[in-house]
């Protein structure tokens, strides 16, 4: 396995993590700059997952029969152009482009990744190197969220898009150095493309994907009112949660790779979505104990990220031939549920209460669950191979 080409596809996965998910630990902040109440401005988590479907759904279809790398690395590019627009924002509209212009370039960016990554690998380690590239993506909420909040507690918030870009800079050159070429392919047909779709355990796969997804956004594009409301949590704290929670994330993605490698994906899956619906359910029930607030923290970053690889690896499992294909979708639906995470969490704390959004999605969670276990049920005998 060429784990250093990985290891610098895991670095760009990153940087995009960090620019989609910062906005969370800093809601309020950019709310009371830009003169917008805290539900509107959770709408920049949904355009930006609306348009990370788009990009990993349609620009990479469009993209297809383009060499790889070049593809990567145009995506890289973007992205660069996005978090300098995020920076010289200095109203809500063109911040909110600036969010539709990363959300499109990362969405690419990741299936395309993620795809690069399971053909650098053996087949017997292709799990294991999805999880490397999603585990750049859950470092984002270790070190990359919580530092960005805690950079905006002292400096002007746009300065963690600027800083973000000058990273992806570095990224980018190391790809462009690094990793090797990869031929397209013909885009596949939509027709064929929803063909591969008629398979009751790949569309109900992709179902997981949306509501786990869903549940988990509700409360982290809301994260920093929760936590203030819950626990009384200030600005330093706030970041010093999103630290526990991306260290429990980075440990549950990695383990992830590993426990569908060595158990297979249906365990995997069950057991993570069933202690991640518990420990949101919890959530509810821990006002004003810091201490209980980030135990919680840490099962939930650990359960949630866990999912992601194994789902991956159960989706592709499910059609090999076509991975890249039902990666996009994949990726564009988690999209659309954290789109609808979002969306519904500010509706919730419009209407009801922002102490609320604990136990409603962990209910989603266990949707999730129920949906996977009609999933595995359901799988057409002989159709792929993997463990149980």
């Amino acid at each position: 396995m060429n784990r250093f080409a990985i290891f610098l596809l895991a670095l760009g996965a990153f940087v995009t993590g960090t620019a989609e998910f910062v906005v969370s630990g800093i809601l309020e902040l950019i709310a009371e700059d830009l003169d917008v109440s805290i539900a509107a401005a959770g709408q920049l988590v949904t355009f930006f997952s609306l348009s990370y479907a788009f990009g990993a759904l349609f620009l990479v279809m469009l993209t297809a029969k383009f060499e790889r790398k070049r593809v990567l690395l145009f995506a890289m590019l973007t992205f660069i152009a996005g978090n300098l627009i995020a920076f010289f924002s200095s109203y809500f509209g063109l911040l909110m482009f600036s969010r539709i212009v990363l959300a499109m370039s990362g969405g690419l960016y990741i299936v395309i990744a993620t795809h690069y990554a399971a053909r650098l690998a053996q087949p017997d380690k292709r799990g294991n190197a999805i999880a490397i590239v999603m585990t750049g993506f859950s470092v984002s909420l270790v070190l990359g969220v919580p530092f960005g909040t805690l950079m905006a507690a002292y400096l002007d918030w746009r300065y963690i898009y600027l800083t973000i870009a000058v990273i992806t800079l570095v990224i980018l050159l190391l790809l462009y150095r690094f990793i090797p070429k990869l031929d397209g392919t013909e885009p596949t047909p939509w027709r064929q493309q929803l063909h591969l779709l008629r398979s009751k355990p790949l569309i109900t796969g992709l179902l997981i994907t949306v509501f786990w997804i869903l549940g988990y956004t509700m409360i982290f594009a809301y994260i920093g009112p929760f936590l203030t409301r819950l626990a009384g949590f200030s600005i330093e704290g706030i970041s010093t949660a999103l630290f526990v929670l991306g260290v429990f994330a980075f440990i549950g993605a990695r383990f992830g790779g590993y426990a569908v490698d060595k158990w297979g994906p249906v365990r995997t899956i069950s057991i993570s979505l069933l202690l991640h619906a518990a420990a949101l359910i919890a959530l509810s029930v821990m006002q004003g104990s810091s201490l209980g607030v980030f135990v919680i923290l840490m099962i939930w970053g650990a359960a949630a990220w866990t999912t992601t690889p194994a789902n991956q690896f159960y989706l592709i499992s499910l059609r090999p031939q076509a991975s890249e294909t039902v990666l996009s979708f994949n990726t564009a639906l988690m999209n659309i549920g954290m789109t609808a995470g979002a969306a519904l969490g500010g509706v919730v704390i419009d209407n009801i209460s922002v102490l609320h959004l604990g136990w409603l999605s962990g209910m989603v969670v266990l949707i999730a669950l129920a949906i996977a276990i009609y999933s595995f049920n359901s799988r057409e005998k002989g159709q792929f191979r993997y463990k149980n």
